[in-house]
């Protein structure tokens, strides 16, 4: 968005403010709200975990810029876009959809020139004392259209002096990653997932996948080579758009000689011919997977019927070439899923631990967590498809997303696990896993030994707030007492999140790159 919209002359600064807030305990979000003098604030509301968040933010900026608009946009801002301009006086409008580069350079335009917005496409706002709901007509066949200006970043963050505001995430200085996205839509239809193809067609406007040509897929991540010395990692499983799309893309990639690590995401399992024309196209490679459980009739039901065999081959074809690292995401909450399904999962992770070891394949498990995807079957199908919703509105998300831990944040159980079930396994899950990883010698055992410490004390604060809120008292001081403790353990509680860093170099390796790039653009 930002690029389209400065590639039609409009200046835009990116912030992000919950990374400043991260990154020190000096930063205040008030201040640097009211700082900030621009003509329309954007927000961000993707995601439901951040709706807390982003309805604070967008309540300073009406404290400090009462007659600046303020937009939000996302998934979630999409789904309960009425009732964020209906309820919340912070909110005057919502741009819906999976692509607004073109409605917020409309939406520009017309309050540039303080005309009507009746016919700006996807945008629900607030007009008076009445909520007008603009059609969702803008939903393109294909990403060919969309500006990426991987520059972009680089020359603001020298503009406003702000390296922490336009990191993508906490980490990225020691950690740098870019993405390259080929696809917005899916073929798939995951049972919780918001960006499932079910989802898409009712919420979205959305009734096939646009794709981004081979061509210019490649050339995104050329581009971004130029800027970053770090992964890149291509977002939708390529063989989306048909087996054609990528052997093309594969072929792109080859004839531009990548350098950095590209990281390929898969959906279901791949053959030998494929791992084979990955490792032709790339020197360096790694892969992802989600298969979810090791339980196929699990799995069967979560919307990805694959067998454990399949999945296994698919390790072993992109290993043997040369695979950097095989990551493979189990996850805890799903239909027909069990406690002792969750714990035959760890046994079958010791399995392919044993069998691929010295192999670089990682299996990683945690929660379905904090929430069920508004707009998701499980969501809207929730007793059909055997889950119990705790939250369905807004201020019912918002009212969990400030409660005391996050078995009391879960906005769901299912009929096979209740809450405090999902958190007793993925405790046992993490510690069960970390055995494995120490006992075999993949970590080494201070750092195993750091996290089981970590599991076992989060374990011990799940009571004690159990226990406070058994009482009748969620709040007050005996909850601050405990406040300190859930801070220490809110990061890296099941594993180090080193172990899913991509790169090794920190961003300071890429600055001959930035600045060979920005000299050569001018």
């Amino acid at each position: 968005m930002a690029s389209h919209l400065e590639s039609k002359g409009y200046e835009v600064r990116i912030s992000n403010v919950a990374t400043r807030m991260l990154s020190s305990e000096k930063f205040d979000p008030e201040r640097f709200v009211k700082s900030v003098d621009a003509e329309v604030f954007g927000i961000d509301l993707h995601w439901m975990p951040h709706v807390q968040g982003a309805l604070e933010l967008a309540a300073m900026v009406k404290r400090h810029h009462p007659d600046r608009p303020v937009v939000l946009g996302g998934f979630s801002a999409s789904y309960y876009h009425e009732k964020l301009v209906s309820d919340y006086p912070q909110v005057d409008m919502v741009l819906r959809g999976d692509s607004t580069e073109v409605p917020i350079e409309r939406l520009m335009e017309k309050l540039s020139a303080g005309k009507s917005l009746t016919d700006t496409p996807n945008l629900t706002y607030r007009d008076g004392a009445r909520t007008r709901i603009n059609p969702l007509t803008h939903v393109p066949d294909t990403l060919d259209d969309v500006a990426i200006d991987y520059g972009l970043v680089i020359r603001k963050v020298l503009k406003y002096r702000d390296l922490e505001g336009h990191l993508p995430y906490k980490n990225w200085k020691s950690n740098p990653m870019s993405i390259a996205v080929s696809v917005r839509g899916c073929t798939h239809n995951c049972v919780n997932c918001a960006g499932s193809c079910d989802s898409f067609a009712r919420n979205f406007g959305r009734n096939k996948p646009a794709f981004r040509s081979p061509t210019m897929l490649a050339d995104d991540i050329a581009r971004a080579e130029e800027y970053v010395k770090g992964a890149t990692f291509v977002v939708g499983d390529v063989r989306q758009a048909g087996r054609t799309y990528a052997d093309k893309f594969l072929k792109e990639l080859k004839n531009r000689r990548i350098r950095n690590e590209v990281v390929l995401e898969l959906f279901t399992p791949a053959d030998k011919d494929f791992a084979d024309e990955v490792a032709t196209s790339l020197d360096r490679f790694s892969i992802q997977i989600s298969p979810e459980t090791h339980d196929e009739a699990v799995r069967k039901a979560q919307g990805k019927p694959y067998t454990n065999a399949a999945l296994e081959k698919t390790a072993d074809a992109f290993l043997d070439r040369g695979c950097g690292r095989f990551d493979m995401f189990y996850m805890i909450g799903l239909p027909l899923q069990t406690p002792e399904s969750v714990d035959g999962t760890v046994i079958y992770a010791k399995k392919l631990y044993e069998r691929f070891k010295g192999k670089r394949l990682f299996p990683f498990i945690s929660p379905l967590a904090p929430f069920l995807d508004p707009g998701g079957n499980a969501f809207e199908k929730s007793e059909e498809l055997g889950f119990r919703l705790f939250a369905s509105s807004l201020d019912d998300h918002i009212r969990l997303a400030t409660m005391p831990s996050w078995k009391y944040v879960l906005n769901y159980e299912t009929q096979w696990m209740t809450r405090g079930q999902i958190v007793d396994a993925s405790y046992s899950s993490g510690l069960g896993l970390n055995a494995i990883k120490r006992d075999m010698g993949l970590v080494d055992k201070s750092v195993a030994d750091r996290t089981e410490e970590r599991i076992l004390a989060a374990q011990d604060l799940s009571r004690r707030i159990d226990a406070i809120v058994g009482r009748g008292k969620a709040s007050g001081s005996d909850m601050e007492q405990l406040r300190d403790s859930a801070k220490a353990l809110s990061e890296s509680t099941v594993c180090e999140k080193e172990e899913l860093d991509w790169s090794e170099d920190s961003i300071y390796a890429s600055i001959p790159r930035m600045i060979s790039s920005l000299v050569r653009r001018r």
